[in-house]
């Protein structure tokens, strides 16, 4: 198989969405790597690599002209396909497809499952690969939807979770309404934001209407959540009906990007901005806690401090890879990309002059 021949077992490869197209980084030791552009390129990508089915690429394809669409390789990029019906809300919805935000594989007892998230709100569901796309109509026609209200990105749905314990659970992030959850494999959906903020509101608690960034479960205990949020870093330990605050001593509570260490999954990365959107002091920081929140330290060796280092880094832009120590992964936007082989204790630039970095993920080659 092409891929095969391109890539030995062994390797990880990381697929980098950005604003001028899609990237391939690929390293055998995690310490020399290779970049390589892909066939898509000139717009805005975010992409993903599903294992389940051969290492399906799936990659978002965003144009403010011509359109946003998903399109999907079997090469690693050298060819490329559309579905045969693609994310595309119908004239009776009233709605128009903006950007298409994320694209997550299923489960792994559902090989054929993938969801994938839009501006408008939506969550999109294909049951053969990315062969047919249909959306879910009780978030589509959520009693509150009249009153949900887009963050600066958009009303963008970003994160999906899909209960690996649970077909029947799954939690969903929307910007700026919050998390949501529904209990009944999407048949209705109930707000899950008791105890996160929102300080932009005069009700600083409501319902929904929080601006949840990233959102993240813990692979061993199913009942544990992160999330990264506009105002502040949580978890939950009752599958979201109320959110812990572990902001701790970070330096900020703003954030866009959270990744977890899948060996170690009490051991997160985050990195906390303030209002320019950029690192907080002359130094670019990865944040580290190894205790689920507690505590936070500031990971910084290799990484570029000056008077002029102002980077910052989206949500899908920080990734971790399943390797012990895990890889962590940092792509800013202004086209440099980070990584380190010792679960973030030391750094190293692997790409740069790239375009805004969108998206990273990493998937290991078996």
């Amino acid at each position: 198989m092409a891929q095969r021949k391109r890539y030995p077992s062994g390797t990880v490869v990381l697929t980098v969405g950005t604003k001028r197209g899609l990237f391939l980084l690929s390293s055998s030791d995690r310490v020399h790597w290779e970049v390589e552009s892909t066939a898509l390129s000139g717009r805005i990508f975010y992409a993903v690599c599903d294992p389940r089915a051969n290492y399906r690429l799936f990659a978002a394809d965003n144009g403010d002209f011509f359109g946003s669409f998903i399109r999907y390789s079997d090469d690693f990029g050298q060819t490329w396909q559309e579905p045969r019906q693609g994310v595309q809300f119908t004239p009776d919805s009233g709605l128009n497809l903006k950007n298409i935000w994320y694209i997550e594989p299923g489960r792994a007892q559902e090989p054929g499952v993938v969801y994938a998230g839009t501006d408008p709100a939506c969550l999109w569901i294909s049951t053969n690969g990315g062969e047919t796309w249909e959306p879910n109509t009780a978030l589509l026609e959520h009693p509150t939807r009249e009153r949900w209200e887009p963050g600066a990105g958009g009303l963008c749905l970003h994160s999906i979770v899909a209960d690996y314990a649970n077909p029947e659970r799954m939690w969903i992030g929307i910007s700026a309404v919050g998390c949501l959850r529904t209990d009944d494999g999407g048949k209705s959906w109930k707000f899950a934001n008791k105890n996160t903020r929102a300080d932009f509101q005069p009700d600083r608690y409501p319902e929904f209407g929080q601006c949840i960034h990233r959102l993240l479960q813990h692979p061993n205990e199913p009942d544990m959540l992160y999330q990264q949020n506009h105002c502040g870093l949580y978890k939950s330990l009752n599958a979201g009906d109320d959110w812990i605050d572990v902001h701790s001593n970070l330096t900020s509570d703003f954030g866009f990007p959270l990744a977890l260490d899948p060996y170690h999954p009490e051991t997160l990365y985050s990195i906390v901005e303030g209002e320019g959107r950029h690192n907080l002091s002359e130094q670019f920081t990865v944040y580290r806690t190894q205790n689920a929140g507690e505590e936070w330290e500031a990971l910084t060796q290799g990484l570029p401090k000056g008077p002029n280092v102002r980077l910052g880094v989206l949500r899908h832009g920080m990734c971790t890879d399943a390797l012990d120590p895990c890889g962590v992964y940092v792509g800013t936007n202004t086209g440099q990309l980070f990584a380190s082989n010792d679960r973030g204790d030391h750094w190293q630039l692997i790409a740069d002059y790239l375009p805004t970095i969108y998206s990273v993920s990493a998937i290991y080659l078996l």
